[in-house]
């Protein structure tokens, strides 16, 4: 009897029951806010009498209250605090002749539904307010307080956030993020899943990030001359980010006169410089690829961008596949998300009509890798001298993953952008059946969770930034789930491959 009639588990009962393989964090940092903001928002508009907005408030037993236009469009916020403060404590006021307009906070800050738990708690703890307006296509559908979120009770993210708000300098800056690793460390001895862990340091990195162009437009000496959106791509863009990941940023700029353009543009590539050399410092290498700000190309007005995107689709060329990657694995970092919301419509609309692209990229990406695994299912390993026995845990398993799970998503017009919230929308899309859902994403959690601990293993004790492991110097349980790790990430692979061999074009 051979080896796998001996063992009476099938192979994929290694990688069932994510409960069993890894630790759920303690504090989830990517909850999206849907999953806990309040849907029965009380709102009013900024003409209402404030002594009728009070009795509301009161009979609903609510602290807040958020003041709309005609369109839904938050304009306003009225908690209990401006209630005491500008109507009860002003003896001189009349509820009944004041509007609430006279007494709200105006332009309050929002976030959107898909935003995460993480972000929400750094927005209300650096501005120091308690209510938070969900905004969906300018319309309020929600609110999040910091009660709700207090509730959960831990004290890490408060911690990371505080660090982050007291960081004066790119060297405070740099010690947080140096602060990450031994976090890391820590976790990953804890068993803590590796896709919070991941999270968790993208979130971080992006608060960063976010806290360095405060700074720099703050210096500058005029405001921004137009508006604009920074976004993220690669590992920053799916929220993905290892221990030391480079930068990848872009801008986009709200279309302006042309005779504008020295001025208007001048302005954003010093923005864009500082940004990158403040990155530099604080420990986000510069992108070999120049894919930055700083490079022209990648600094853009939106009717630039979708010219750009709609030349990739309409005259492929020897670059289409990487640009491919980097315009599906984006997100918005800072500034108006709209003028990326058309850029990033514009690329699904051109894709939509462009399949051929996707076949592309399976011929010179997806197809052309495979698992390190040979025959009897053997570890196949580096045969050079410096890594000889060793798997590149990222190049040789973690992007399989990442590329079979981004192809198929393109190819069913899913916006996800995570690796994991991308398989879970397959499922939902009738694309991959569950059980081998559950199989695929906890293949994709081992070999993260390996890949984690080779950075990790290799920066700490060896002083090197890379991602080889030696697969002999694990336990033999630890081999066979890597082993089976490895397989289902090969059958998503052929799922893919299926896939195409339908795709008529």
């Amino acid at each position: 009897m051979n080896a796998e009639g001996d063992n009476p588990r099938t192979p994929e009962s290694l990688l069932q029951n994510s409960d069993l393989l890894y630790k759920i964090t303690a504090f989830q940092y990517s909850e999206p806010l849907k999953n806990i903001m309040v849907i029965d928002v009380f709102a009013c508009r900024p003409g209402d009498i404030v002594r009728d907005v009070a009795k509301e408030m009161a009979r609903r037993r609510i602290s807040s209250v958020v003041v709309t236009d005609e369109q839904l469009r938050p304009v306003g916020i009225v908690t209990e605090r401006d209630m005491v403060r500008k109507v009860v404590v002003d003896v001189s006021c009349s509820m009944g002749e004041r509007n609430i307009e006279d007494i709200m906070t105006p332009d309050p800050y929002c976030l959107s539904p898909d935003d995460s738990l993480f972000d929400a708690l750094s927005l209300l703890s650096r501005h120091s307010i308690k209510h938070l307006p969900i905004v969906e296509n300018d319309g309020i559908v929600g609110l999040v307080t910091m009660r709700q979120i207090m509730k959960i009770r831990y004290s890490e993210p408060l911690v990371i956030i505080g660090q982050l708000q007291e960081a004066r300098s790119n060297d405070d800056f740099k010690r947080i993020k140096d602060e990450m690793i031994a976090l890391v460390e820590d976790k990953l001895s804890a068993n803590a899943d590796p896709v919070d862990l991941v999270t968790m340091l993208s979130l971080v990195n992006a608060g960063i990030h976010k806290r360095l162009l405060d700074r720099i437009l703050k210096r500058m000496e005029n405001r921004p001359p137009v508006d604009f959106c920074f976004f993220v791509t690669g590992s920053h863009g799916r929220k993905e980010n290892l221990l030391f990941p480079d930068q990848d940023f872009c801008l986009i700029l709200d279309d302006y006169d042309d005779k504008c353009h020295d001025e208007y543009d001048n302005f954003f590539a010093s923005v864009s410089q500082q940004l990158s050399d403040s990155l530099n410092e604080v420990g986000f290498p510069y992108c070999q690829g120049n894919v930055m700000a700083t490079n022209p190309e990648w600094r853009m007005r939106v009717s630039d961008w979708i010219k750009l995107i709609t030349g990739f689709f309409v005259t492929p060329g020897p670059y289409t596949v990487r640009y491919m990657t980097l315009i599906f694995d984006s997100a918005p970092l800072y500034g108006n998300v709209s003028l990326f919301s058309r850029y990033i419509d514009q690329a699904f609309s051109e894709l939509s009509k462009n399949h051929n692209i996707l076949r592309q990229m399976h011929e010179e990406e997806e197809g052309r890798h495979r698992v390190p695994l040979g025959f009897f299912s053997a570890f196949i390993t580096e045969k050079d001298k410096l890594h000889k026995g060793e798997i590149d845990m990222k190049r040789s398993g973690l992007i399989f993953a990442i590329e079979a799970a981004r192809i198929l998503t393109m190819k069913h017009g899913i916006r996800e952008t995570s690796t994991l919230r991308r398989l879970q929308a397959l499922v939902r899309k009738g694309v991959i059946h569950s059980d081998d859902s559950e199989y695929f994403e906890n293949a994709y959690r081992v070999i993260l969770y390996h890949t984690l601990h080779a950075q990790v293993e290799n920066y700490l004790y060896k002083g090197a930034n890379d991602y080889y492991l030696n697969p002999h110097a694990l336990s033999q349980r630890n081999q066979d789930m890597l082993k089976e790790a490895f397989k289902a990430i090969s059958r998503l692979q052929e799922l893919v491959g299926s896939e195409f061999g339908e795709l008529i074009l």
